[in-house]
């Protein structure tokens, strides 16, 4: 009877991961973003997710080994403080909400049976990241098609927030709320794809080929440098880590990492050759098409237009490095509990009114474009602190483990680390990861509890040696 209740749990669990993933893509679908879509998601994400972490109480035993998850929790209990402290801002129920999907991400998409055999979830990493995939290639080739047709469009949602869809700025949004989430996802897919491409044999690499080339398209046209980097970085990363693995020579091994570097260059600069040849013609057909359109509507997207390419000349960092700097002073205006996430803004205008942040020509800024700066500024030294230290502990342990990788796991845990990597990256240039439900935040947590629970089953297997 117990095993049974047990196979319930699995199936909520894995009912709310799909749940979340598609909750993910709604979220950063700009046609789908403002319909009914999400909140329906939303209700069955957080019902399934209650319920699998009711299910996993009765079985708690088998779960609670999931290494440094009681680090995770008190990062918890720091949000709840930073709450707290800034109560008077009004912001404690929106942040409480944020608190609920924190923990579901620690609690239900990072910790793993530790009791399950690792090929169960070898199983459910096939399955959610063919889901990836598809969904992947789905978007690129939807987002190509409407660059070819030059569609472009802006509009608000009912809360005022302003949606761009197609090819819009010289830089391709496509189906995408925002190209530079659309696009390190899609690096994510070209890493699963590449896995699998090794993996399948003849005609079984075709679908993962053309997979590969829409989202490198879609990389390509969105003008994204955020994910140039991360696919430099990961690439490369993979690339390193097969040579050191094959215990290879000294002057092999340096030519294997001579490879990544070359393979990192070459992937930087073909992909800002065909943006500079084609996304600049595409802009201009657009403009040719948009002198058809009313005088108000023609000052409008010029305005936009100039807008972003005088940043870009002006600041490489495009207001990054100007929102980092501003973070410092909002920082240090509460250093321990932090600003706390929705009560950012307030309390900025309270304590800093001179700041970057609402004082430039963009508008005002909830978020400083810097996960690690995020939760430093919103969470404190506290929250800061403790997140850093999971981080700590648990590359430790990838790296303590890392020799008892069977030859054949070897690209499933390469692939694993490498999109892990990809959103640990983002993080630098982006809110992804925490305080969002993206498709990155869901690869960030779920591969990384794969990842945890592949060494603490070798780890067992050794011990019982």
């Amino acid at each position: 009877m117990k095993l049974v209740k047990k196979e319930y749990v699995k199936v909520l669990e894995w009912a709310f991961k799909i749940a979340y993933l598609f909750l993910g893509f709604a979220t950063f679908n700009t046609f789908l973003y403002d319909s009914q879509v999400q909140p329906m998601l939303v209700r069955i994400c957080l019902v399934l997710g209650a319920l699998a972490l009711l299910g996993r109480l009765f079985f708690f035993r088998d779960y609670w080994k999931t290494p440094h998850w009681i680090v995770l929790a008190f990062f918890c209990l720091s949000f709840l403080l930073s709450m707290a402290v800034n109560y008077q801002y009004g912001a404690f129920t929106a942040d409480f909400k944020w608190l609920i999907w924190t923990g579901l991400l620690f609690f239900l998409l990072y910790v793993c049976d530790t009791s399950r055999d690792t090929g169960a979830y070898k199983k459910e990493f096939t399955v959610l990241s063919h889901i990836l995939i598809i969904y992947s290639a789905i978007a690129a080739a939807a987002s190509i098609y409407l660059m070819f047709q030059l569609y472009h469009a802006m509009w608000y949602t009912a809360g005022g927030e302003l949606m761009i869809a197609g090819f819009q700025w010289g830089r391709l949004w496509g189906v995408y709320t925002d190209p530079n989430y659309g696009s390190t996802f899609s690096v994510a897919a070209v890493l699963l794809c590449v896995y699998f491409f090794k993996k399948r044999k003849k005609w079984g690499k075709i679908p993962y080929g053309i997979a590969i080339l829409v989202d490198y398209l879609y990389i390509t046209f969105s003008d994204s440098r955020t994910a140039e980097v991360t696919m430099a970085v990961s690439v490369a990363f993979w690339i390193v880590l097969s040579v050191l693995w094959k215990k290879k020579s000294g002057k092999r091994a340096l030519a294997g990492i001579a490879a990544a570097v070359v393979f990192a260059g070459a992937f930087v600069g073909a992909t800002s050759l065909i943006k500079s040849e084609y996304n600049v013609k595409i802009q201009a057909q657009i403009q040719a098409q948009q002198q058809t359109q009313t005088q108000t509507q023609k000052k409008t997207t010029s305005a936009q237009k100039v807008g972003r390419q005088a940043d870009l000349v002006e600041d490489v960092s495009n207001g990054r490095l100007a929102l980092w700097e501003s973070s410092v002073e909002i920082w240090s205006a509460s250093p321990i509990w932090g600003t706390g996430y929705n009560s950012f803004l307030p309390f900025v205008k309270e304590h800093v009114p001179q700041s970057y942040v609402i004082n430039n020509s963009q508008g005002e800024y909830v978020s400083l474009h810097n996960e690690y700066i995020n939760i430093l500024v919103y969470q404190g030294v506290l929250g800061f602190g403790l997140f850093a230290a999971f981080g700590i502990l648990t590359l430790i342990k990838w790296c303590r483990n890392l020799h008892l990788v069977k030859q054949e796991d070897r690209d499933y845990i390469c692939v694993l680390t490498g999109c892990v990597l990809v959103v640990l990256v983002t993080m630098v240039f982006l809110m992804e990861g925490l305080y969002t439900n993206s498709p990155g935040t869901f690869i960030l947590w779920t591969f990384l509890g794969y990842l945890m629970q592949y060494f603490s089953r070798k780890e067992k297997a050794e011990t019982e040696k």
